[in-house]
């Protein structure tokens, strides 16, 4: 066969008579548009999986709690959550047990509020100094913050609203 075909090509090659693939059909906007759709759809059909596992991970997570596990194990089991109690069965010995009496209220109570301090002793004084400088002249909170927003949203005039910052502390002159 001669590198120049004009046009013939002696191989018997019928695949493409009558039949048309169907990523070809349709008139080039029309391809790419439904490109762009199938993308979006498999996009969101993958977010869909993700929060399904995610779901499924934090029922996991409450389910172990509850038996007295810790919820990291959810991170361990990947079978069918309906054979959670068969899974805790056979691997009971490796996984963490929370401490007895301990609720997972309780576990939220203990970590809540700053860690403790790491300051030497003979610093402790100075970052009491430092912590008490960023409240003083700061007046504390006149009720909770629907009652603050229902005050702010009832002033009308400029005169009001100085007196109202003047009343929570703020040392700045509004009016």
């Amino acid at each position: 066969m001669s590198e120049y075909s004009f046009g013939y090509d002696d191989t018997d090659d019928t695949s493409g008579l009558g039949e048309t693939n169907d990523q070809q059909q349709g008139p080039k906007w029309f391809r790419e548009g439904l490109a762009k759709l199938s993308g979006q759809v498999n996009e969101l059909k993958a977010e869909n999986d993700r929060l399904k596992a995610a779901q499924t991970r934090s029922q996991l997570e409450d389910t172990l709690k509850a038996k007295g596990y810790a919820p990291q194990a959810a991170g361990l089991f990947q079978g069918d959550p309906a054979k959670l109690d068969e899974w805790l069965t056979a691997n009971n010995a490796a996984l963490a047990r929370l401490p007895e009496g301990q609720s997972q209220g309780e576990q939220q109570q203990t970590q809540q509020g700053p860690p403790p301090t790491t300051v030497p002793a003979e610093g402790q004084e100075q970052l009491q100094r430092l912590q008490n400088q960023g409240t003083q002249g700061v007046a504390p909170p006149q009720g909770s913050d629907k009652e603050q927003a229902a005050a702010l949203a009832a002033i009308t005039d400029p005169k009001a609203f100085a007196e109202y910052m003047a009343a929570n502390g703020n040392p700045f002159d509004w009016s």
